[in-house]
C-alpha cells in the first residue's frame, strides 16, 4: 500500500507471524528469531525499511486495504444499503446485523487483531534497537523514531476503538494489551482509560521528534500526529484538549479546503486528496481486486439512489449540489444506470483507471471535532462557521442555524441541530471510508436509530469487536 522500496521482504523475515497469540485477557510477543539484527540495522535504510514493511502490511484486505475501510467497518457504519441480504457475503450480512458471534465475522476480527499486533511487533523490535544506534542514524534518530511511536499510536488507538468499549460507556473496563517491547511473556489488557493515555504519551513523544514542516502525507507527520491526538481526546471526552488540536491544525493553513469541486477536474480527485493529513497508497491493481469483492461483486454493495437522496439532498442540501453526492454503476462505472457505488471508489470513468489512496486522516474531521467542541460548550456561532467552512467548500450553502425563513428567498433555513448536522457531515464526508462506525460507537447511539439498513440488529448487539481466543 504505501510508495516504497521493496520492503515486503523485510517484513516477512521479521514479523512475528506465529508469536502474536491472543485470548481475551493477554498477548504472547516473542522475539522474532529469523532476523539477522546486525543486518537489519546496519544502516538507516533497514530501519526505514521496517517501517515501510508496516505501512505495506496495514494495506492487506484484512486491514486497511479493505475491512477496515470499505469493508466490514463501513457495512457497520451504514454506508451501504443495497443487497443487504443473504445473497451477499455472509461476514457483511452478519456485519450489517451486529452479529458478532457469527463465525466468519469472528474470523475476520481475528485477522485484524493478530494483523495489527504483527505491525505493533516490528514497531517495537525497531524501538528497542534505536537507542543503540543513534550515532548511526545521525539526524534521522528523531525522525525515524517519532513515525514508529506515531503509527504504533495510531493502531493501538484503533484498536482500542475497536475492541473496548468507548469511554463514555466504561471507561476504566479491561480493553486491549498496550505492548511497547518485545517479551516472550504475556500481556494483561489495560483498562481503556489506560490505553488512551498510553496512546496520547506516545504521539506527544512523537510530536517532540518529527519535524513540523513535513508535508508528505503518505507517512505518519508531526500534523497528523496532532490529527491524532485531537481524535483521541475527543473519543476521552477532555474536549478542551480536543478542540485546541483540531483548531491549531485548521488555523496552521497547512491543509487548505477545496475551493472548487476536484471530482470535475482532469484528476478526478473524488478523494479530496490534498486535504488528507495521513494516506496509504496502494497499487491500482491490487485494489481493484479488493474492491471487486464487494464493490463490484454480484450483487454489489452500495448506497440506493432513494438514500443518497435523503443523505446529500433533503435538508440543508435541498438548495445546491454537494460535490460528495457522486455514484457510479458498480459494473461499468457509468455515472447513469445503477448508480450506488461511491465514484471515489470506482475504477473506470473517463478515464479515471482506479484510486490507489487511502485517507486514513482528513482536515475536514479538525473542523467536525473543533464544531462538536464548540457545540458543547454552546458556542453556537463558531460551531457554524466551522461548519460552513466544509459546507461552502463543498457545493453547499452556509448552514443557517436560525430557525427563520430567509427574506431573500422565501426558503426556509436548516432548522436541524448542529449535532445532527455534524453527524450528516460524518456521513456524507467519509462514505465508504469506515470512521463512520467509530462515530457511532464513541456516541453508543442506539442501534435502532442507525440509518440505511432493512436488516435489524441481533439481540444483544454490541459495539464492541470480540478478541480472538
Amino acid at each position: 500500500m504505501y510508495k516504497r522500496k521493496n520492503s515486503m521482504i523485510i517484513l516477512f523475515l521479521i514479523l512475528v507471524t506465529g508469536g502474536v497469540a491472543a485470548c481475551k485477557k493477554w498477548v504472547n510477543v516473542d522475539a522474532p528469531l529469523q532476523v539477522n539484527e546486525k543486518t537489519v540495522f546496519a544502516s538507516e535504510q533497514g530501519f526505514r525499511d521496517i517501517l515501510n514493511g508496516v505501512y505495506l502490511k496495514m494495506g492487506d484486505s484484512t486491514l486497511y486495504g479493505r475491512e477496515l475501510t470499505y469493508g466490514l467497518l463501513s457495512v457497520l457504519g451504514r454506508s451501504y444499503d443495497t443487497t443487504i441480504s443473504p445473497a451477499i457475503r455472509n461476514i457483511y450480512y452478519q456485519g450489517v446485523q451486529y452479529n458478532f458471534q457469527d463465525n466468519d465475522v469472528r474470523a475476520v476480527m481475528a485477522g485484524m487483531w493478530s494483523g495489527m499486533y504483527q505491525c505493533i511487533a516490528n514497531l517495537n523490535y525497531l524501538l528497542t534497537n534505536i537507542e543503540t544506534h543513534q550515532t548511526l542514524l545521525g539526524n534521522s534518530y528523531s525522525a525515524i523514531k517519532g513515525e514508529a511511536l506515531g503509527l504504533r499510536a495510531f493502531l493501538y488507538s484503533d484498536l482500542v476503538r475497536l475492541f473496548a468499549p468507548a469511554p463514555a460507556v466504561d471507561p476504566d473496563g479491561a480493553s486491549v494489551p498496550y505492548i511497547t517491547q518485545l517479551s516472550p511473556y504475556g500481556s494483561v489488557a489495560m483498562p481503556t482509560s489506560a490505553v488512551i493515555d498510553s496512546c496520547i504519551a506516545d504521539l506527544v513523544t512523537a510530536q517532540s521528534l518529527l519535524p513540523a514542516t513535513d508535508a508528505n502525507v503518505s507517512h505518519i507527520t508531526g500534523a497528523s500526529v496532532k490529527a491524532l491526538l485531537a481524535r483521541l481526546y475527543l473519543y476521552k471526552g477532555d474536549l478542551l484538549n480536543a478542540q485546541s488540536y483540531a483548531l491549531g491544525l485548521i488555523n496552521s493553513k497547512q491543509f487548505p479546503l477545496y475551493t472548487a469541486n476536484p471530482g470535475t477536474t482532469t484528476a478526478n480527485d473524488y478523494m479530496f486528496q490534498k486535504e488528507h493529513l495521513f494516506s496509504l497508497y496502494a497499487n491500482q491493481g491490487l485494489m481493484f481486486s479488493y474492491t471487486k469483492y464487494i464493490l463490484t461483486a454480484v450483487p454489489a454493495l452500495g448506497l440506493a439512489p432513494q438514500s443518497q437522496t435523503a443523505l446529500f439532498v433533503t435538508g440543508a442540501g435541498a438548495l445546491a449540489n454537494d460535490w460528495r453526492k457522486t455514484f457510479a454503476d458498480p459494473a461499468t462505472g457509468a455515472t447513469t444506470g445503477t448508480v450506488i457505488t461511491p465514484r471515489k471508489f470506482s475504477t473506470s470513468i473517463g478515464g479515471y483507471t482506479g484510486f490507489n489512496v487511502l485517507p486514513m486522516i482528513r482536515i475536514t474531521e479538525m473542523y467536525y471535532i473543533a464544531a462538536e467542541c464548540a457545540t458543547a460548550f454552546k458556542d453556537s456561532l463558531a460551531a457554524t462557521n466551522l461548519l460552513d467552512s466544509v459546507r461552502t467548500r463543498r457545493g453547499l450553502q452556509n448552514y443557517g442555524y436560525v430557525n427563520t425563513t430567509n427574506p431573500g428567498t422565501g426558503t426556509k433555513l436548516r432548522t436541524d441541530s448542529l449535532t445532527k448536522e455534524i453527524a450528516r457531515e460524518y456521513q456524507k464526508e467519509f462514505l465508504g471510508e469506515g470512521q463512520v462506525f467509530y462515530y457511532y460507537k464513541r456516541k453508543n447511539l442506539p442501534f435502532s436509530t442507525l440509518p440505511f439498513t432493512r436488516v435489524p440488529t441481533v439481540a444483544g448487539a454490541s459495539y464492541v469487536f470480540i478478541k480472538p481466543e
